[in-house]
């Protein structure tokens, strides 16, 4: 008696992004957007914030469009105006030196999308050791990001120069896509 083998011949296709983790997260305005320790050449500000607020462990999938949502106020100084997710509308923060005298994070971020606001949300995809993947960018109320390749998180906080008198938080919303493998199994001829 002679063994057939059976061959199977696997076909995996990824879908289009039908199902979304979502992952909520509270920014303070203490937070920095990341860590400029790690990212010598993208330093801004005293430093004088606390940490990033981190999203690890999830699998990013390069291409992979993460959506963001964010409400919330902070505030630049205690009893400052209150500030929403979008930054503060008559105060441009990104090419200019701010009272540091060093540049704000939105020196960073895609000119295409300036003018960004002191305050505002902003973030950065990273990779496993906090660096910077790709661009820097805005986050506000609302955003949609393409993963960049090498990411394996997300980093946020507030576009600001000066941190430790920062006040309030922000609620942020983060769905980021779970790949949806299909297995088909086709007897091969």
């Amino acid at each position: 008696m002679r063994a057939v083998p059976i061959v199977l011949a696997l076909t995996v296709m990824m879908t289009g992004q039908v199902q979304a983790k979502e992952v909520a997260v509270t920014v303070p305005a203490t937070a920095m957007p990341w860590n400029p320790g790690v990212n010598g050449k993208m330093s801004f500000g005293r430093r004088d914030g606390s940490r990033p607020v981190m999203i690890a462990g999830q699998h990013l999938f390069e291409g992979a469009k993460i959506r963001f949502s964010a409400t919330g106020e902070t505030t630049t100084i205690p009893g400052g105006i209150a500030i929403g997710p979008d930054g503060q509308a008559d105060f441009v923060a990104d090419d200019n030196i701010g009272n540091s005298g060093v540049v704000f994070p939105g020196h960073y971020i895609d000119r295409a999308t300036r003018p960004i606001k002191l305050n505002a949300l902003v973030g950065a995809f990273i990779d496993a050791d906090g660096r910077v993947v790709g661009t820097p960018f805005l986050v506000g109320r609302e955003a949609v990001q393409s993963v960049p390749a090498g990411a394996m998180g997300i980093s946020l906080g507030v576009n600001d120069d000066i941190y430790a008198d920062n006040g309030g938080s922000l609620s942020v919303t983060v769905d980021i896509p779970e790949a949806r493998v299909i297995v088909e199994d086709k007897e091969a001829q």
